[in-house]
C-alpha cells in the first residue's frame, strides 16, 4: 500500500484554529515560530495510506482537529487523549480499513415482549414487600427486590453523579420516565453520524429504563438505581433493525470512555471475536470504566462470542424468578454473574411499557447494580467492582462459580454493606 500523507501531533502548545483546516495562528507564549514548533513540538505520529479518509479520523475520535499544514501533510491537535492513544486509535481504524472487513453484530433480541397496561400487572411475578418508591410499576418489578437494590438505595451516601452510556438502538429521552435521567448532550448517533441519539427500534429505550427509569415520579417504574442520581448517556451504534458493525461498536466504545461513562452496558452481540470490540474494551478497562456484556439467547456456550467472551467485560446470564437458569440463557466459563431476565419490566419509547425477556435485560441491571456500587465508592476501579460482586453474589446453583450462573446472582445490598464494613 502507497502511503502518501503524514499526520503529526502537536504537543505542549495551545493552539488556536482560525475556519476549518488552512489558516490558523499558534500562541506558544513564547512567541516561537512554527518552524520552531514544527522542530520541536511536533511528532510524527502515523503514515496515512492514500486510501484512507481523514474525514474518517475527525469522525471516530472526539474533540480533536485536524489542520492541512501543505499538499500531503496535517497537524492533529488533541483534547485529553495522550499521543499514545491517538495512536492506537488511528491504528485501528486504518488496521479495520486495510482489510475493508467489519463483523456484523445486533442487538439480543427478546425472547418474548409483552405490553404492560396503566394497571401493572403480571402474572406469575412477585412484588416487592416494600414501598421504597412511589412508581406504580414498582410492584411488578421482581429484579430489584431479588437484588435487594431497594436495600441497598438507603446505605447509599452519594460523593458524585454516576453516568452508565448505554450502546445500543439510541434512547427516547422523551420518554416521561426518562428524559430527567438522559444526559443527550453527551449522546451520539454513530449510525447517522449527528448529534441525536433517539431510539428507532426500542431496545435501548428499554435497556436504559432498567438502568435508569426515574424514581419517585409518581409514574411508571424506578430503575434499578433507584432515587441515585445515575445518568444515562445513550450512544446509539445499532440501526432501526438492531444491527450494526463491530468498527461503530467499537467507536462508540471509545466515545462513551472518552465522555466520561463509569459503566458501559452491551445488550448486544454476534458469534466469533472481533479485534476491533476486544481493542475498545481492553481502552475501556485501562480507563477505569466498568463494562457489563449480555451473555445472549441461544442457549450455548458463548465463550467464544463477542463481547460476552472478551476479557474485560463482567459477562451476565438470565434467571428466572424460580432462581434458575432462564431456559435461553447462554452460559460458559466467561458468565461472571446472573440477573433476572423474565418478564423485566421497562420503557419503551412514546411513553409506553413492556415487559421483555432476555439477557438484554439481565445485563443492565447488572449495570443498574456496579452504578449503585460506584455511586457509593466511586474511587473503586473496574477490577474491584468485578471482585465486589462476585464475592457478595448469591449462590443459586452450585457453591461457586458455574458456568451457567458463574457466581451466582448479584446483590446491591450485600455489595454495598461490604463496602461500607456493615456485618
Amino acid at each position: 500500500m502507497k502511503f502518501l500523507r503524514n499526520l503529526f501531533i502537536l504537543g505542549a502548545v495551545a493552539a488556536i484554529i482560525y475556519g476549518f483546516g488552512y489558516s490558523f495562528r499558534l500562541d506558544t507564549g513564547n512567541n516561537a515560530t512554527f518552524k520552531d514548533n514544527i522542530k520541536n513540538g511536533i511528532e510524527r505520529i502515523k503514515d496515512i495510506p492514500e486510501s484512507f479518509s481523514i474525514d474518517k479520523i475527525l469522525d471516530s475520535i472526539p474533540r480533536i482537529t485536524i489542520v492541512k499544514i501543505r499538499e500531503g501533510e496535517y497537524l492533529l491537535f488533541t483534547g485529553k487523549l495522550t499521543p499514545e492513544e491517538i495512536k492506537e486509535r488511528i491504528s485501528d481504524l486504518i488496521g479495520s480499513n486495510k482489510s475493508g472487513k467489519s463483523e456484523p453484530i445486533g442487538a439480543i433480541k427478546p425472547i418474548e415482549r409483552v405490553h404492560v397496561n396503566e394497571n401493572f400487572s403480571l402474572s406469575q411475578i412477585k412484588s416487592p414487600n416494600d414501598r421504597a418508591v412511589n412508581d406504580p410499576g414498582y410492584k411488578i418489578q421482581w429484579a430489584i427486590s431479588y437484588t435487594e437494590s431497594n436495600k441497598a438505595w438507603r446505605l447509599v451516601k452519594q460523593k458524585r453523579e454516576v453516568r452508565v452510556a448505554v450502546l445500543d438502538t439510541g434512547v427516547d429521552y422523551t420518554h416521561p420516565d426518562l428524559k430527567n435521567r438522559i444526559l443527550k448532550s453527551k449522546g451520539y448517533d454513530f449510525v447517522n453520524n449527528d448529534n441525536d441519539p433517539m431510539d428507532d427500534h426500542g431496545h435501548g429505550t428499554h435497556v436504559a429504563g432498567i438502568i435508569a427509569a426515574e424514581a419517585n415520579n409518581r409514574k411508571g417504574i424506578s430503575g434499578i438505581a433507584g432515587p441515585l442520581d445515575v445518568k444515562i448517556i445513550p450512544v446509539k451504534v445499532l440501526n432501526s433493525k438492531g444491527e450494526g458493525r463491530s468498527d461503530i461498536i467499537a467507536h462508540g466504545i471509545r466515545y462513551a470512555v472518552d465522555s466520561g461513562a463509569d459503566i458501559i452496558n452491551l445488550s448486544l452481540g454476534t458469534r466469533g471475536k472481533t479485534r476491533d470490540i476486544s481493542n475498545a474494551i481492553k481502552y475501556a478497562r485501562n480507563k477505569g470504566v466498568f463494562v457489563v456484556a449480555a451473555a445472549g439467547n441461544d442457549n450455548m456456550d458463548a465463550d467464544n462470542f463477542s463481547p460476552t467472551g472478551d476479557n474485560g467485560v463482567y459477562a451476565v446470564s438470565a434467571i428466572t424468578p424460580a432462581y434458575k437458569k432462564a431456559p435461553f440463557s447462554n452460559y460458559g466459563d466467561r458468565i461472571q454473574g446472573a440477573a433476572p431476565g423474565i418478564k423485566i419490566v421497562s420503557t419503551v419509547p412514546q411513553g409506553g411499557y413492556e415487559a421483555w425477556d432476555g439477557t438484554s435485560m439481565s445485563a443492565p441491571v447488572v449495570s443498574g447494580v456496579a452504578a449503585i456500587i460506584k455511586a457509593n465508592s466511586p474511587e473503586l476501579p473496574p477490577d474491584q467492582i468485578e471482585k465486589l460482586l462476585n464475592e457478595t453474589a448469591v449462590d443459586i446453583m452450585t457453591k461457586g462459580k458455574d458456568p451457567y450462573t458463574g457466581y451466582g446472582l448479584v446483590d446491591a445490598y450485600r455489595a454495598v454493606k461490604k463496602l461500607n464494613g456493615i456485618n
